[in-house]
This record gives structure tokens, C-alpha cells and sequence, in this order.
């Protein structure tokens, strides 16, 4: 009733788990020892105010982050799932970190930076509470999609009650192990000789205790960062695409940087059934979850579904276009709106998109463009994010043909992987059949859409 994977999965989830309960003990000791807790000094009121001021900081915190983070949970699951414990381990290093941090002596600017600023145990338990507030919400916001891909007859609820049943018993298993740990650790505290600490930052005590954390925190990584790449996702996002697409990508660039004839209809049909022998099951596919991350946060060379204003920004500044004969159809740089109905419904006219090219002095650096028209649909956006990337790889390469061309036969060999017939195949079918799940698409495109009339209408 679950999908293949899902027992070793939940091993290395559990273990992680397992792991990160045992740390919470070692480390809520030290934020208590830091609150001041046995120290006649302290009062009630001064630590139930800060931790009123740290939560209130994590939630506005955590506000901020789901909005910022929200529209990229379901594209890119796996390395948020991942940032979770991430954040998580930050949390909990921090923690355990706080009673010596106090005890340090702060430099002289800091010192004073510390007249505007809250006290440094406020400033600490506070980031350390945003960094749990930040797993919470990724560990949370990833879950149902983790939960969707084990549950592959429907079974949504059985596989979330296996689940929560499993992280039941191994909170379980971490209070129990948690409470005989905590207890040897106050045995040997209590040998602890505080006056003869002398320079040392910690006691015998502490030593151990940041003994066991990071060797928990090393486990905790590994079996983390195994389990999430056991994951074999069948939704398909731009990294996964780009590994599963790498090879049909680069051989049909070779046939776009190929001297031949436009209507060599036969070299074409070759290209397309090389590249349908090329397609890979979910299993077979495992992206790099760091260069995925990456590639979140810095968009590249290819920006998908960008808005019509940003496209006029800029074509005020590039250079002409070419038609597909090659022959010059605008001069001094700039569109009219005569080269722009040319272009929109010479090259894209029955399509739901349009690309294009931001041409750098540099022709390899180049960026391409796409926009989305109203009305695009998952179909649409596979084919766009292929076509862009063979005219991407195109320029990459270098050549002396004008990039209009290299558009064009670009174009041309993409629409032969959408139409069935003599020479193309019906690419997201075959996908399909390989076992991707071709319903949900999150290649990264953004949500606008635009549309125009030609002027003439």
C-alpha cells in the first residue's frame, strides 16, 4: 500500500529523529542553566518576559519566512525538507552554546552596541527559537508532499497514521534514552570542581556534553541527507527535469548547431528517436539537492515566466531582431510595434508562449526569457522550459549563427517532441508512461500570464 522505498526511508527518518530528541535534552539544560535557573538572582517574572520576547520574535519571524518561502515548498521538497534540520541543528547549537557565550567577554564595539541592543541572552534565545520556527515551518510545509508520494493507492490517511505512529515511538524511545542520559549528566555535574576552572571555558561536564551533541549532530546530518536522497520523487521540478533531460537537450542542440537544410526531415526523425530512448524513470533520476538550492535562489541564465513589463525594459535596449529568412526586419535597436506582431506571430503565433534573447556583448552569456501566455497549461510550460534550454545550451556552445536563427530551429525541433506523427512523439505521454506524475509540474515558472491583440485588430 506504499510506494517502494518507504521502510528504509523511515529507517534513516526515524534514526534522524531519534537523534535530534536526544540533543533537545543535552541542550534544554544549558538554555535553563543560561535563564538562570539556580541562581538566587533570577526571578520569575525576568525569564517568563523573555521567553514571551523570543516567541513573539520566532512567530514574526516565521511570518516573514512563509512568505517569503511559501511558493517554493512544493517545487522543491526535498531541499526544503533538508533546510529543515539545517535550521534545526543551528537552533539547538545555539543553545547548548549559550551558557558560554555569556561567559565570554565581549569586544569593545560590541560593548558598545550593547546599550541599543537587547541583552545577549535575549538576542541568542531569540535567533536560536527563529531557527526552529524555520524547521517547523519546512518540515510542515514538506510533509503532505512526502506523505502524497508513499501513498500511491490513495491511502493518504493510512500512510500519515503509519507515520505519526512511528514518530510516537520514537519520541518514546528518545524519553527514555533522554531521561537516563540527562541523569548521568547531572551525576557527573555534580563531580564537577566549579572552582577549579581556572581560564577553561567549560567544565568536565560541558566537554562531554558537546562530545555526545556532535556526534549526535553528525549522525543526525548523514542519516537525514541519506534518507531525503532515497526519495525518488516522481514530480518533476527544474533540477529533476534538467537531469532527466540532459542528454535529449544536448542532442537536439546538435541537431539545431548542425549544417543542414530546415527541412531535412530525416536527420530530424533520428534526433527524435534517439532522445524517446533517453527518457528515465523516477528511480533513475537523483538530483543534487545543493545545486537545486542554488538554482532557487539564483535564477541563472534562463528566467521562466517573467512579466511583460520587464520584457519592454529589456528589447529597448537589444538588438534587432532577424526573421527566419534572415533578412533584417528593424533597425536603430529598438522594437516597434510592427517588429514586435513580426516576431510574436511569425515565430509564436499558435503557441502559449515566447521567448527571448537578452544579448549580452559576450554571446554565451546571453539570457533567455520566457514569457507565458494566458491560458498556458503544464504542457505548455514542459515545452517552453525545453525549448529555452536548447537555445540556451545553443549559445552556450558558441557559434557564429544569429541567435534569431538558432530560435527558430530551436522551435523547430521542440515542436517534433509535442507532435505525434511521421517525425515527432508525444514527449509528456511518454513521461507519463515512465512513471512520472505529469499532473503537477513545478518547473519554476512564476504565476503571471500576459496577453495582447495585434494592433491591426
Amino acid at each position: 500500500s506504499v510506494a517502494e522505498g518507504y521502510l528504509e526511508y523511515q529507517f534513516y527518518d526515524s534514526l534522524q529523529g531519534l537523534c535530534t530528541y536526544l540533543r533537545g535534552v543535552v541542550s534544554t539544560s544549558a538554555v535553563l542553566v543560561a535563564a538562570g535557573v539556580g541562581d538566587a538572582e533570577a526571578t520569575a517574572m525576568s525569564a517568563a518576559m523573555t521567553w514571551a520576547i523570543r516567541d513573539g520574535f520566532g512567530m514574526i519571524g516565521g511570518l516573514f519566512f512563509s512568505y517569503k518561502a511559501s511558493p517554493h515548498f512544493d517545487a522543491h521538497v526535498k531541499e526544503f525538507r533538508l533546510l529543515a534540520d539545517v535550521f534545526n541543528d543551528i537552533g539547538l547549537t545555539l543553545d547548548l552554546a549559550l551558557p558560554i557565550l555569556l561567559t565570554l567577554t565581549a569586544p569593545s564595539w560590541i560593548s558598545v552596541l550593547s546599550t541599543y541592543l537587547p541583552s545577549p541572552y535575549l538576542l541568542l534565545t531569540s535567533l536560536s527559537t527563529l531557527c526552529k520556527v524555520f524547521c517547523g515551518i519546512c518540515a510542515g510545509a514538506t510533509k503532505g508532499n512526502i506523505t502524497d508520494h508513499f501513498a500511491i493507492s490513495g491511502n493518504r490517511a493510512d500512510v500519515n497514521a503509519k507515520e505519526n505512529t512511528q514518530e510516537t515511538l520514537v519520541s518514546l524511545m528518545g524519553m527514555i534514552m533522554g531521561v537516563g542520559l540527562a541523569k548521568w549528566l547531572h551525576c557527573l555535574e555534580k563531580k564537577d570542581d566549579t572552582s577549579a576552572l581556572g581560564d577553561k571555558l567549560m567544565t568536565d561536564t560541558q566537554y562531554i556534553s558537546w562530545t555526545i551533541f556532535m556526534i549526535l549532530t553528525v549522525i543526525h546530518i548523514w542519516a537525514n541527507y541519506v534518507g531525503i536522497q532515497r526519495l525518488q520523487l516522481r514530480t518533476l521540478n527544474g533540477a529533476r527535469a534538467k537531469v532527466l533531460l540532459q542528454q535529449l537537450i544536448e542532442n537536439c542542440s546538435d541537431w539545431v548547431m548542425r549544417d543542414i537544410t530546415d527541412d531535412d526531415d530525416a536527420a530530424r526523425r533520428r534526433t527524435i528517436e534517439r532522445c524517446e530512448k533517453m527518457i528515465k524513470n523516477p528511480r533513475q533520476i537523483n538530483e543534487s539537492l545543493w545545486s537545486s538550492l542554488l538554482e532557487m535562489l539564483w535564477k541563472g541564465d534562463i528566467h521562466l515566466g517573467i512579466r511583460l513589463r520587464d520584457v519592454a525594459k529589456i528589447t529597448s535596449n537589444s538588438s534587432p531582431i532577424y526573421g527566419g529568412d534572415g533578412v533584417k526586419r528593424l533597425g536603430n535597436n529598438k522594437w516597434s510595434s510592427s517588429a514586435w506582431q513580426l516576431y510574436l506571430n511569425d515565430e509564436f503565433g499558435h503557441e502559449n508562449f515566447v521567448i527571448f534573447i537578452d544579448e549580452k556583448p559576450i554571446k554565451s552569456q546571453s539570457t533567455i526569457l520566457v514569457l507565458m501566455k494566458v491560458g498556458a497549461g503544464d504542457v505548455d510550460e514542459l515545452k517552453a522550459f525545453i525549448h529555452a534550454h536548447i537555445l540556451h545550451r545553443c549559445i552556450e556552445r558558441g557559434t557564429d549563427a544569429r541567435h534569431r536563427i538558432l530560435l527558430h530551429r530551436s522551435h523547430k525541433i521542440t515542436e517534433c517532441l509535442f507532435e505525434k506523427g511521421k517525425i515527432g512523439i508525444d514527449l509528456h505521454s511518454i513521461l507519463s508512461h515512465a512513471g512520472w506524475d505529469m499532473s503537477r509540474l513545478y518547473l519554476g515558472f512564476s504565476p503571471w500570464r500576459c496577453e495582447w491583440t495585434n494592433k491591426d485588430d
